[in-house]
């Protein structure tokens, strides 16, 4: 099954990145440091970052690579450190930092 869609993380970072370079640069390091040369040219667009830094949403082509290994080696990383908040092949669904339940009263 051929793979169409983009897939987004939510990442939050400690200690805060206000830069969208520098997280970029940091999630490249993590790739290279992972899965050697193949890893670090994997290309990755850094959407958003929040004001002060905290957060950070990451699209990933899963076409060239699985969001389960960029996952994977962003929260390997020493410094600085990557938290996964949420996942989705959906980008508004990362709007809520918080799962959400509906009741079926």
């Amino acid at each position: 099954q051929m793979l169409t869609s983009n897939h987004y993380l939510r990442l939050k970072l400690l200690p805060k990145i206000p830069s969208e370079l520098s997280i970029r640069q940091s999630l490249h390091r993590a790739l290279l440091d992972s899965f050697g040369t193949t890893g670090g040219s994997i290309h990755l667009d850094v959407l958003w970052v929040s004001d002060d830094g905290s957060e950070t949403v990451v699209r990933v082509n899963p076409r060239r690579v699985s969001s389960k290994n960029v996952l994977a080696a962003a929260t390997s990383s020493a410094s600085p450190k990557f938290q996964l908040v949420k996942e989705s092949p959906f980008l508004p669904s990362l709007l809520s930092a918080e799962p959400t339940f509906c009741s079926l009263r």
